[in-house]
């Protein structure tokens, strides 16, 4: 009783904030990013960020409430009108007791789980009992969400408590952090905390970068401890009543019991998470202006004021251009399906052509003259093989047991899935709404607008950029950034998925018991393989490779910073630099033939890398490491080898023989002095 009347206060207290903070999250990320783009993120850009965006929030507030509009999108992510109007029964509350538990019993197992060594996959030291747990705290959480006397602000709280612990188990299980992205943002951010701004002022990451750093200064919190929980508690935040909030008004004229609607569409939010989530599971640039995008693409097709989208659509921009330029795109779809009475017929097929065609080459012309002075083209010949990668993994499951078979039938066909899904999607939307042009709202015409305009248009920028070299990446990295482009189309049709997903939950809950129980344990089984998988994974079909930084990369940056008396170099792989970004920061160029280059081997696209896999995969010789030196101009340099590298005792014993002087921390990570 007690909890049940604690978490209702609760919610009393924040709905308020909750229905507003998107908001100021969204004009601090804009504002911030263009003082800082123009002047600097110190105490002064910071106040003078905060003043301008309360003065924006608040006039945006006025004109609000000046307008006759009760509509539940009269801001970003507005909580709907709870009808619920029965106290919960005894049962019910012994229910979300069970919820409780379970729920603490498996944060409870991610704490003790925490680990500061290499990781290949956080599943090597969390317990098999946590998917029992999570599988249990599911089931509970159905229940909980079906029964009618719980309000729709506990479910929406229950759902993003949820969210938080699918997304968080990186962040609580890995001590020194996941991933090494991270680790490079961090440094930016310490760097722009201290000085105000980092020289060169790129257009990108602002954003979050803003974000963070007027987090940290107001708050007190570390810049590293906000780095990692940002993404993972902002969509546990926003996402469940984001989805909840298009949904109802998408429903709003369905006729049939309020309460029911409502129950489904809980039911499909905690099952949408059967997609998989990996995007939302690591702090960054990118991931964050996915998480905008969805948040502006729900926004435009359920909010009546297109103003809100454009706020949504330039933090997504400020955050990052390659998600950014999208999400523009829509809000000008939006914006002209709110003029269309406005404008002639003539004139709005004319700025759609504009429209399909910003979106077609806007991202493939950023990318191209991004990618460098010497930038080139791939080939014709790739075009057809441009869409391979979202095939390669597609097979039947081993001869493993049940569990492993279950978990990679779908993990080795999930892009298969993925695109069928989406054909069916599109193609059924198409000739819906194709027959229904004479009758559709605005906001189904957004939603037709995104299958004849965003998706093939985004298509055709995907072929494009697939045909760019970009001059500073490695040859496997070549396609990272035209690769994120089949995530934005896939966030475009997340709406359409979670109509058919509505649909399919009313189906299920209209048939027999037996059939209903069926489907929910095949639901709670799709959960726990698409938590498995949102994540690096080392087991019979699958090795993820990457390992984490660990406390022994962290020592072995600790111990060459002693151990050197003058300038010098380190060549080590990804995660020891990214210990090395974390311990000591962007304060450590040289001058090179190049220009200025990191004393750590950053990007690994760059020239101290290459000697880096020079000294392993060859051989780690004195001249190589000389040839390294001369490079940076200096006279000291030093190799780091990791005991999980490739044939690391091959490359140990023979460093052992042309190193100076050399040293192990812990037997795990060989430091040769040269």
């Amino acid at each position: 009783m007690k909890i049940f009347n604690l978490l209702s206060r609760l919610n009393n207290k924040l709905k308020n904030c909750h229905n507003n903070s998107l908001l100021f999250i969204s004009l601090i990320m804009i504002y911030g990013a263009i003082i800082y783009y123009f002047y600097a993120l110190n105490w002064v850009g910071i106040i003078l960020t905060l003043i301008v965006s309360i003065g924006i929030f608040i006039r945006l507030q006025k004109f609000y409430n000046k307008q006759n509009s009760g509509s539940s999108g009269d801001l970003p992510l507005t909580e709907q009108t709870d009808t619920t109007d029965k106290k919960p029964s005894l049962q019910e509350y012994y229910l979300l007791a069970l919820y409780l538990a379970s729920y603490i019993s498996a944060i409870t197992m991610l704490i003790s789980s925490r680990s500061d060594r290499a990781l290949i996959t956080p599943w090597a030291i969390i317990p098999t009992n946590f998917f029992w747990l999570y599988a249990i705290a599911s089931l509970l959480l159905v229940f909980i969400l079906i029964k009618k006397d719980f309000s729709n602000k506990i479910k929406l709280l229950l759902l993003s408590a949820h969210y938080f612990i699918s997304l968080s188990i990186a962040v609580i299980v890995y001590k020194i952090g996941y991933g090494y992205d991270p680790f490079v943002h961090e440094a930016t951010m310490r760097l722009i905390d201290t000085k105000g701004f980092v020289l060169p002022k790129p257009p990108y990451y602002l954003g979050e970068y803003s974000l963070i750093i007027i987090l940290h200064k107001i708050s007190g919190l570390t810049i590293a401890g906000l780095n990692k929980i940002l993404v993972p508690v902002l969509t546990a935040i926003f996402l469940p009543t984001a989805f909840y909030n298009f949904l109802k008004n998408w429903l709003a004229n369905n006729t049939g019991n309020a309460k029911e609607i409502s129950n489904n569409i809980f039911l499909i939010i905690l099952f949408l998470l059967s997609l998989t989530f990996s995007p939302f599971i690591l702090s960054t640039p990118q991931n964050l202006s996915y998480l905008f995008l969805v948040l502006t693409v729900l926004n435009g097709l359920s909010s009546p004021r297109p103003a809100s989208t454009w706020i949504l659509a330039l933090a997504t921009t400020a955050i990052h251009p390659l998600t950014g330029l999208p999400a523009l795109t829509f809000a000008a779809v939006v914006s002209l399906t709110n003029t269309k009475n406005i404008l002639s017929h003539k004139l709005q097929k004319i700025i759609k052509s504009v429209i399909f065609l910003f979106s077609s080459l806007a991202l493939p012309l950023t990318l191209f003259f991004a990618a460098g002075r010497d930038n080139k083209l791939a080939g014709s010949q790739n075009i057809f093989s441009s869409f391979n990668s979202w095939l390669t993994n597609t097979g039947s499951a081993g001869r493993e047991d049940f569990l492993s078979n279950f978990v990679y039938f779908f993990a080795n066909n999930y892009p298969l899935i993925i695109i069928l899904l989406g054909l069916t999607t599109v193609l059924y939307y198409y000739f819906y709404s194709h027959q229904q042009t004479n009758n559709l709202t605005k906001y189904q015409e957004n939603s037709f607008s995104i299958i004849t305009i965003i998706i093939p248009s985004l298509l055709i920028a995907y072929l494009l950029s697939k045909q760019i070299n970009f001059n500073d990446l490695i040859s496997y990295e070549q396609s990272d950034y035209a690769d994120r482009l089949p995530i934005i189309i896939i966030i475009f049709l997340l709406p359409f998925w979670l109509i058919a997903g509505y649909n399919l939950i009313k189906k299920i809950r209209q048939s027999e018991k037996t059939v209903q129980i069926i489907c929910l344990i095949f639901g709670l089984g799709l959960l726990n393989v698409a938590l498995y998988s949102s994540y690096p994974r080392f087991d019979k079909y699958w090795n993820s490779h990457g390992y984490s930084t660990s406390q022994n990369d962290v020592a072995a940056v600790e111990s060459v910073a002693r151990d050197a008396n003058m300038p010098y170099i380190a060549l080590a792989n990804q995660q020891v630099s990214a210990a090395a970004l974390k311990e000591l920061g962007f304060d450590n160029y040289h001058n090179s033939p190049n220009g200025a280059i990191y004393f750590y081997p950053i990007p690994t696209g760059g020239p101290l890398y290459q000697y880096y896999l020079d000294m392993v995969y060859k051989t780690p010789d004195q001249k190589t490491m000389a040839k390294a030196m001369a490079f940076a101009g200096v006279e000291r340099g030093y190799l780091i080898v990791n005991k999980y590298w490739y044939q690391s005792n091959r490359i140990i014993a023979a460093a052992k023989l042309t190193a100076q002087e050399w040293w192990d921390i812990n037997n795990e990570v060989y430091v040769f002095k040269y």
